[in-house]
């Protein structure tokens, strides 16, 4: 492994004890109404266009809402990476327009910068973030959390938001269902926790000499494969990876493809689940080392909600290769250590 760099004790690890299950019951019990009226006032408001904008984890929260909306609702909606959406600047970003903006810390600078850019055009603004941030103060709403589950706490605010708006526009499939497998949530990622320690440990195991890994997937669990890819085998594990959409992988991608590779797959139960498993079928075929996360296997968690429930055992993998490799996950070489 590369030169080690402080700290050299493990960070808190989220996946332990009950973190998980109290930040998504907190947030179902704080936010719930409060979404609720934000949505009608931005409806009341003639809205048109949602922006969806984040950096890095924040970003990769923003494609699930975003895939739903695009599936089920004739609103208008982006993502963008922070810098993007201000050098961009959208000619629709107008008084008709929300934007919603994440930032854990609520001062990166290029989501205030964001946020300032959608309220001088006149755009309704709500951040995702911790209590009483900068953000927080750049937008006219705030949505936040108070869990080290950051990644999942945004993206449950966010899945919130899409859920609301197809309520309220009348454009929501099987209301009753989403609403009871969102009650059960908590509890059901609880018990997915648990059960998927040992895989992550397992899995840590084996692959502690790989160097590499490329991360497939497609759909809505295209952003959990950008965020593992980025957030963890990049940033904190210091490997070299790549996240692949399975709906591109024949155009390109496949040629990476050879026997001992190290390949990372995420199947959801939706519609583009066909999708991902012709490239897991392809790349089996020609050898590659593949670990595959299925949320089959997850028979509590609605298909809606995969990226929360394949979200776990990719953490505890995360969180082993970390031990696996004496190298703690909040290790770093220059974010936060050095100017940029």
């Amino acid at each position: 492994m590369a030169e080690q760099v402080q700290p050299t004790t493990q960070p808190l690890n989220y996946m332990e004890g009950t973190i998980v299950r109290d930040a998504m019951a907190d947030i179902l019990t704080r936010q719930s109404e409060h979404i609720s009226e934000l949505v009608a006032r931005w409806l009341g408001g003639g809205l048109e266009h949602l922006y969806l904008v984040g950096c890095g984890g924040s970003y990769a929260t923003t494609l699930p809402p975003k895939w739903l909306l695009d599936r089920y609702s004739t609103l208008a909606v982006d993502r963008f990476s922070g810098y993007e959406f201000v050098t961009r600047a959208p000619a629709r970003l107008n008084a008709n327009a929300a934007v919603v903006l994440g930032s854990h810390s609520g001062r990166t600078e290029e989501i205030l910068t964001a946020a300032d850019l959608a309220t001088e055009r006149g755009a309704f603004t709500v951040g995702l973030t911790k209590p009483d941030t900068l953000l927080t103060r750049h937008t006219t709403d705030a949505l936040t959390y108070d869990s080290p589950a950051t990644n999942l706490s945004k993206l449950l605010l966010s899945y919130l938001i899409a859920i609301e708006i197809l309520i309220q526009r009348g454009e929501m499939p099987d209301e009753a269902g989403v609403r009871a497998a969102l009650h059960d949530l908590p509890d059901a990622l609880h018990a997915v926790r648990a059960e998927t320690e040992q895989v992550g440990r397992d899995l840590a195991a084996e692959y502690r000499d790989a160097s590499q890994f490329y991360v497939v997937s497609t759909g809505p669990l295209m952003g959990l494969a950008y965020q593992f890819t980025v957030c963890n085998l990049l940033e904190m594990q210091w490997l070299d990876a790549a996240s692949i959409n399975a709906s591109e992988f024949q155009h390109g991608p496949l040629e990476i493809v050879r026997p001992g590779l190290p390949m990372i797959f995420l199947l959801g139960t939706d519609e583009s689940r066909p999708v991902t498993e012709r490239a897991l079928a392809f790349s089996q075929r020609y050898g590659a080392r593949t670990i595959v996360l299925d949320l089959k296997s997850m028979p509590n968690i609605h298909p809606w909600f995969a990226p929360f429930g394949l979200h776990l055992p990719l953490q505890w993998l995360n969180w082993y290769l970390g031990i696996e490799h004496d190298h703690p996950v909040s290790t770093r070489r220059y974010m936060g250590k050095v100017a940029y």
